[in-house]
């Protein structure tokens, strides 16, 4: 995890990249920050690292912004000092009322543009090293992926030594260049093992855009959604886009009418 930018509040733990052991708990680290598993058979043995990560991406807050928007909260609340105890309390206490509650939310609005979906967190899950290292003809049989699909109506398939990632988008505001161009920047280091992704809110086309699809490896994207509720905006158009562009959909329901399961592994000793 690499260390956070700037300071952060007392009871908040920041992020140590020299550790190699932590113990449970919530860490402020900063973006490009990664989970990935190390162990030891032994003390005092060398210390190996499984080729597979956990990458999360969230916007970059404008600390500038951020600034201007709490002096105006506070402003608002006739706050001084900065006690986040007592800051909250008055939070607290002022939206008590509805229309104190509006204005809060007036002033979130004028500094943060998009709402909560435009900072909605990506994940990438899948591993590592490149496909070349993995997939090397050098590379022992045992220590190569082995990498399928299994869901109808596509019925199996393999992607034999190639290891395969997934990437969840949420619900971020992926149609809209300011969120789209960083957010990509951020993954195309992964360019040749994203093989699977979820679409930006449930499918919605108002958060799609073509763009978002550049992952040479893409095989399949997902839209995560009970599609008969129609609570999806323009679905099925986001859909045809996404097959005209030669990759595989699947609606996949809350209620576990449909299935789609990836597998990728390959041994780590």
């Amino acid at each position: 995890m690499r260390a956070p930018h700037g300071p952060i509040a007392e009871k908040l733990t920041p992020a140590d990249p020299t550790a190699r052991e932590t113990q449970n708990g919530a860490y402020v680290a900063a973006s490009g920050s990664y989970l990935q598993l190390e162990w030891q058979s032994f003390t005092g043995d060398a210390w190996r690292r499984g080729d597979w990560v956990l990458l999360p991406y969230v916007h970059p807050v404008d600390d500038p912004a951020r600034k201007r928007f709490l002096r105006d909260i506070k402003k608002v609340l006739g706050f001084r000092g900065n006690d986040e105890a007592k800051l909250a309390k008055s939070l607290l206490e002022h939206i008590r009322s509805m229309e104190s509650a509006k204005r809060l939310v007036e002033i979130y609005t004028r500094h943060f543009a998009g709402g909560h979906n435009a900072i909605s967190m990506s994940l990438y899950s899948g591993p590592f090293s490149q496909r070349a290292v993995a997939s090397s003809s050098h590379t022992e049989p045992s220590r190569q992926w082995r990498s399928s699909l299994d869901g109808p109506p596509y019925g199996r398939f393999f992607w034999s030594h190639d290891g395969i990632g997934w990437l969840g988008t949420g619900d971020a505001a992926l149609r809209h260049d300011k969120w789209r161009q960083p957010w990509r920047t951020f993954f195309e280091g992964f360019d040749d093992r994203i093989a699977v992704m979820t679409l930006p809110h449930h499918g919605s086309a108002n958060n799609f855009h073509p763009e978002i699809l550049g992952f040479r490896a893409l095989r399949f994207a997902l839209a995560t959604t009970v599609e008969a509720r129609n609570r999806v905006s323009r679905l099925r158009e986001t859909l045809g886009a996404v097959e005209h562009a030669g990759i595989h959909t699947r609606v996949i329901d809350d209620g576990r009418l449909s299935r789609f399961t990836v597998t990728c592994e390959r041994s780590m000793a």
